[in-house]
């Protein structure tokens, strides 16, 4: 009995190096009207045109046509409007 509990604890260690695999940024785009971008530090340029939102990875490149921040918190941006481009850079 003892052996198998251990077996089980064992298969529950998560290594400290997981976190150098997680994502440092996500997006997450429904049809072509809403983005939320994950991982963000700041949003560097914002219109209803063009938004530009510096992540832990890039800086994500938003184009589109009545663009406004719906949500910002938690490391997060939800954009919505009419999306017509992202862009890495």
């Amino acid at each position: 009995m003892k052996k198998r509990k251990a077996a089980k604890e064992k298969s529950f260690f998560v290594p400290k190096t997981l976190n150098k695999l997680a994502p440092k940024m996500t997006l997450e785009c429904a049809d072509r009207y809403e983005l939320l971008i994950g991982g963000c530090k700041n949003i560097d340029e914002y219109s209803t045109q063009e938004a530009k939102i510096l992540t832990a990875s890039c800086t994500v490149r938003v184009c589109g046509t009545q663009l406004l921040i719906s949500f910002l918190g938690d490391g997060k941006v939800l954009l919505s409007g009419r999306i017509s481009a992202i862009e890495f850079i």
